[in-house]
C-alpha cells in the first residue's frame, strides 16, 4: 500500500461510488463498491496514477466480506488494472468488443 506505516486519514465514500477493474484474461470488467478513500502522502503508490487518494473497496462475499485498497487487489492480480472510477449514477464506458461487465456479487 504505502511505504509509511502510519495510518493515513480515511474518508468514507458517498453512496454509489464504484471502481471498475478490467481483466484482459477473463475479458471482463468487474465493478465493486467504493466504501472510502485513503489519503496518501506525496509520492506514495496508488492504483490511480498521480492520485492523492487510494480507493478502499468492498468485496461483499457472503460469510467473509473483505475490505481493502484497490492497490492491494491489483498486487494480487497483476493481469488486472483499474478501468474506470464510477461516480454515482455513471456506468462503465469504453467496453472493449467481446467483453462483459460483472457487478461483483452477481457472479
Amino acid at each position: 500500500m504505502t511505504t509509511d506505516s502510519t495510518p493515513q486519514p480515511f474518508t468514507a465514500a458517498a453512496s454509489g461510488w464504484r471502481l471498475a477493474f478490467a481483466d484482459p484474461e477473463e475479458r471482463d470488467i468487474t465493478v465493486v463498491p467504493v466504501v472510502g478513500w485513503l489519503s496518501l502522502p506525496a509520492g506514495a503508490n496508488s492504483s490511480l496514477p498521480d492520485s492523492p487518494v487510494e480507493p478502499v473497496v468492498l468485496w461483499d462475499n457472503v460469510g467473509s466480506p473483505l475490505i481493502g485498497t484497490a492497490l492491494e487487489f491489483l498486487a494480487g492480480t497483476p493481469e488486472s488494472h483499474v478501468h474506470q472510477v464510477l461516480a454515482p449514477g455513471f456506468d462503465v464506458r469504453d467496453l472493449p468488443d467481446g467483453w462483459k461487465i460483472v457487478e461483483y456479487g452477481d457472479q
